[in-house]
């Protein structure tokens, strides 16, 4: 697991510095579209397929430390097997729509340069969006296969990604709560 969570945080840290150039193309862009009225050409395109990746690099990243949100249809009543039960179900139908989702977007970029399609201003080719979200979505899909063996196997599939050094609660003076 832990070549996987580097190979995630190192996804993720690509993710967070094209999220960053989209932050300052936006910024600039907005500082002269309105106080110089001479906005950037072809920023949106920039902007759209920039978040194509930020959002198709940061899936596993997201996945691994259980940053997404959750609601609890199936609640842990604090019985393993229920439990083991109900993460795998939760995996097996990811592994699904994370499948479909590489498949057809693979589907997608063969489609994408077959029609010669782009963005409108500046002509960014989609199909090389649509391979990132295809590699993306079948990375996704290892991380869960991966995770549902260990899950059957009976090991642990903790992540080993350190997020801080800070305590959970570091608004009370011993780092406690209050």
């Amino acid at each position: 697991m832990r070549f996987i969570d580097t190979l995630c945080v190192g996804l993720a840290v690509i993710s967070g510095l094209v999220l960053i150039g989209l932050i300052g193309l936006t910024f600039f862009d907005v500082i002269l579209r309105y106080i110089f009225s001479a906005p950037i050409f072809g920023a949106r395109d920039v902007l759209e397929m920039g978040m194509v990746v930020v959002l198709s690099l940061g899936f596993p990243f997201t996945w691994r430390i259980g940053g997404h949100i959750v609601v609890d249809l199936l609640p842990d009543y604090g019985i393993r097997a229920l439990t083991t039960m109900r993460d795998l179900i939760v995996r097996l139908i990811g592994i699904g729509i994370f499948g479909l989702l590489s498949w057809r977007a693979w589907l997608r970029a063969d489609d994408a340069e077959l029609f010669n399609e782009k963005t409108n201003m500046i002509e960014l080719p989609f199909q090389t969006f649509f391979w990132i979200l295809a590699a993306a979505a079948l990375f996704q899909m290892i991380v869960l296969v991966v995770e549902c063996l260990r899950l059957a196997t009976g090991k642990p599939i903790d992540h080993n990604i350190a997020l801080s050094d800070m305590p959970e609660d570091a608004t009370s003076p011993n780092g406690r709560g209050h």
